[in-house]
């Protein structure tokens, strides 16, 4: 994490980073789920960690592991504990990254 995200975040919240964390989805869209968080920032699922047997729904509690925050994006990254990160999953399909 760089000086400028250490900004954006306090140190309670930066010690949840690699963690899994409650929240409450508050917006679902084809792109991704908005996960308020009870933090300073809200939580983004991507798409790309959402499979087609996963349905998120507003007022949904959620248990997610928290990725790391964005600070030009100004949110935590989140995706379902079980999912691996992405990079690794198109790794496993055969793409270099």
């Amino acid at each position: 994490m760089s000086s400028d995200d250490n900004m954006q975040v306090s140190e309670s919240e930066q010690a949840l980073i690699g963690t899994i964390v409650d929240g409450v989805v508050e917006v679902v869209f084809r792109w991704g789920v908005i996960v308020d968080l009870g933090l300073s920032h809200v939580g983004f699922i991507d798409a790309l960690y959402i499979d087609d047997e996963d349905h998120y729904e507003v007022g949904d509690r959620v248990s997610i592991y928290l990725t790391c925050f964005d600070a030009r994006q100004n949110k935590f990254w989140l995706r379902p504990p079980g999912q691996i990160p992405v990079s690794e999953r198109l790794r496993e399909n055969g793409f270099e990254m």
